[in-house]
């Protein structure tokens, strides 16, 4: 573990865990990352960086395109944020990163997000953008989908609406500490409560609740843990030893395999939940670019 991990740990647990106990509060949890997303430097000059309004004619929330020059492959990212946080600007860095290590555009999808908008919206609003890109002719094959958190569940749910509605499917799918399970059942939600330095237990189900609307926890478009995984292509899991979402990685990358998914999963010692995604952590970096990797393999192997 590098010395900006052992860092972000301390300062995480003792500022955003401590913060996040007792009820969920909405409005204190978007203030809190948008006001840390304005300290963020713009992207590179080497990455293009275009803002795609909202498209109503096509039922398309916003997104925004972070790309290299000539990009050989695209990403459709979906950011955390327990369906309820976080957005573009948060996640506008390491979607940048990634375009670099990937040799790719990125499209960052600006999904609609709880209490305002609950459970299907935001899956809606990933299957109307991949449809989307394959109507301006996007080759499928050379797509990758990502997310972080409750956005890697989405990813997940995005390609499960997609087969089901026989749309052709992406080359493969990177997940970060996906939150695939709705229902929190994981055993680690217990076991490694203490050893997570970001939440609490009890916050998630609160998240879920805000979401769900009353719809079972285990519905598959929310909890895609529990869908027919069936047909979906190779899937690359990176998760935490130590978080309370751990096993809801290692499940999935078990049912995945179960159902003749190919899936690779990824975990470290003591790094917090979507390590991958805070780029001042050197092992984010070297997971960025073992990613651009995935993307040109998955790539070459659907030609």
């Amino acid at each position: 573990m590098s010395i900006q991990s052992f860092i972000t740990n301390l300062v995480l647990r003792h500022q955003f865990k401590r913060q996040g106990r007792g009820p969920l509060n909405v409005e204190k949890a978007r203030h809190m990352v948008s006001k840390m997303a304005k300290r963020y430097p713009p992207p590179p000059k080497s990455i293009t960086h275009t803002p795609v309004p909202p498209q109503a004619q096509h039922q398309l929330c916003a997104a925004e395109w972070l790309s290299v020059a000539n990009p050989k492959h695209t990403v459709l990212y979906f950011h955390g944020g327990g369906y309820f946080f976080c957005g573009l600007d948060t996640h506008r860095p390491t979607c940048a990163y990634l375009a670099r290590t990937a040799q790719a555009r990125v499209l960052s999808v600006d999904y609609r997000m709880a209490p305002e908008h609950v459970f299907p919206a935001a899956v809606d609003d990933a299957v109307a953008w991949w449809q989307e890109l394959l109507r301006q002719g996007t080759d499928p094959r050379t797509v990758v989908f990502a997310g972080d958190s409750a956005g890697g569940g989405l990813a997940l749910a995005c390609m499960v609406a997609a087969r089901d509605q026989g749309l052709p499917l992406p080359a493969g799918a990177i997940l970060f500490s996906p939150w695939s399970d709705l229902s929190c059942s994981g055993e680690t939600m217990k076991t490694l409560a203490d050893a997570d330095v970001m939440f609490n237990p009890e916050s998630l189900p609160e998240a879920a609740a805000l979401y769900l609307a009353g719809k079972p926890t285990t519905t598959p478009l929310a909890s895609p843990l529990f869908a027919n995984l069936k047909g979906l292509p190779s899937l690359m899991i990176h998760a935490s030893r130590h978080e309370i979402l751990l096993s809801d990685s290692t499940r999935l990358h078990e049912r995945a395999m179960a159902q003749g998914v190919t899936s690779e999963i990824h975990l470290r010692a003591k790094m917090p939940h979507v390590w991958p995604t805070m780029l001042m952590l050197p092992e984010a970096r070297q997971t960025l670019k073992e990613c651009g990797e995935f993307i040109a393999r998955v790539a070459r192997s659907a030609h």
